[in-house]
């Protein structure tokens, strides 16, 4: 995929805001949830979100086994985080987030630099949030 050096072009800001709102989205939606809803929310977000490069990966027949093994590990952390421990969860978003900018920066399958940054902000964005929502 091209990557662009830009944060967020004027085409996709559009995205911006709908990533913003499905957080926020999210957050409200957690807020009236039991705890035990909310972190089997939050672990199948971050399964969800990891599948997204595996489907890449496998679509461009490269980068398949980093791509496989990062998600991998980061959909075993959430798991972990619905049986063991909330904050495995929030790792595996917040890494998720850490992978996005190592893309960025040319780890793993190239994609688009306004989707890297726009989806490490989300993921840092919530991790924060489930974060805080962990110790109120």
């Amino acid at each position: 995929m091209h990557s662009t050096h830009g944060l967020i072009l004027p085409r996709q800001s559009w995205l911006a805001a709908l990533g913003a709102l499905y957080i926020i989205a999210l957050l409200i939606s957690h807020a009236t949830l039991p705890k035990q809803h909310v972190w089997a929310i939050a672990a199948l977000f971050s399964i969800i979100m990891n599948g997204v490069y595996i489907h890449s990966a496998l679509k461009n027949r490269r980068f398949v086994t980093t791509e496989t093994t990062i998600a991998t590990l980061l959909v075993v952390l959430s798991g972990l985080g619905v049986i063991l421990s909330p904050v495995y969860v929030i790792a595996a978003i917040a890494l998720h987030g850490a992978w996005d900018l190592a893309k960025h920066f040319g780890a793993g399958l190239p994609f688009f630099s306004w989707y890297t940054w726009g989806c490490a902000t989300v993921d840092f964005t919530y991790a924060a949030a489930l974060t805080i929502y962990l110790f109120r």
